[in-house]
């Protein structure tokens, strides 16, 4: 294996698209009017030989468009990790979801899926905390989203005093329920690496 391949080696493998670059053997330099590249596409992460043709009248409309893809490297703001933003992946983007232009990709696909899952515990989070009268198997769903949040440290591990408070609600419902035993777990395990102590039942 050449060192040029060696280099994708410790990239964050894309589930659809591999690890590698795509060499498409289309290679163009810019030229205003006729050949136009995405911003993000400079010349120092753009991968040479990789280029796909854009279909200019599927993408969102913007001052310049793009008229090719090229395989790009990243870095991954969440991790650290070095990933590719594949030419196939932003035609994807652009000319199949709707996204404009001046969307960038930031993270790679595990930190991506993280912060989507993210962000559904916090949608239903806050679902979830402004229901007035919450069913047990609510209340379980709602530890469960914050001690998630709390994991992922989203938010603050004082937090686990709502825990505390939504398990200590239910418990004479579920002590013996496997799901409220987990989530006691879960807690626990926070509250040990904080030093603090809560009316918890042991599991």
């Amino acid at each position: 294996m050449s060192a040029h391949q060696d280099k994708y080696a410790s990239f964050v493998e894309h589930p659809r698209y591999g690890q590698r670059p795509d060499f498409t053997g289309l290679d163009l330099q810019p030229n205003p009017g006729k050949v136009t590249f995405h911003w993000h596409s400079s010349k120092s992460c753009r991968i040479p030989g990789t280029a796909i043709t854009a279909d200019l009248a599927r993408q969102t409309a913007a001052t310049v468009a793009v008229t090719h893809y090229f395989d790009v490297e990243r870095i991954c703001q969440d991790c650290g990790r070095p990933f590719i933003f594949f030419a196939q992946e932003q035609k994807h983007w652009y000319e199949e979801l709707g996204f404009g232009l001046d969307s960038n990709c930031v993270r790679c696909v595990p930190c991506r899926k993280r912060q989507q899952g993210i962000g559904r515990h916090r949608e239903r989070y806050e679902e979830l905390f402004h229901v007035p009268a919450r069913t047990v198997a609510e209340n379980l769903e709602f530890a469960d989203c914050c001690l998630t949040l709390i994991e992922q440290g989203v938010f603050h591990k004082r937090q686990t005093e709502r825990v505390r408070m939504l398990l200590n609600l239910v418990r004479d419902d579920c002590h013996d329920d496997v799901k409220y035993k987990e989530l006691a777990t879960r807690l626990k395990a926070i509250e040990n690496q904080t030093g603090q102590h809560g009316d918890v039942p042991n599991v």
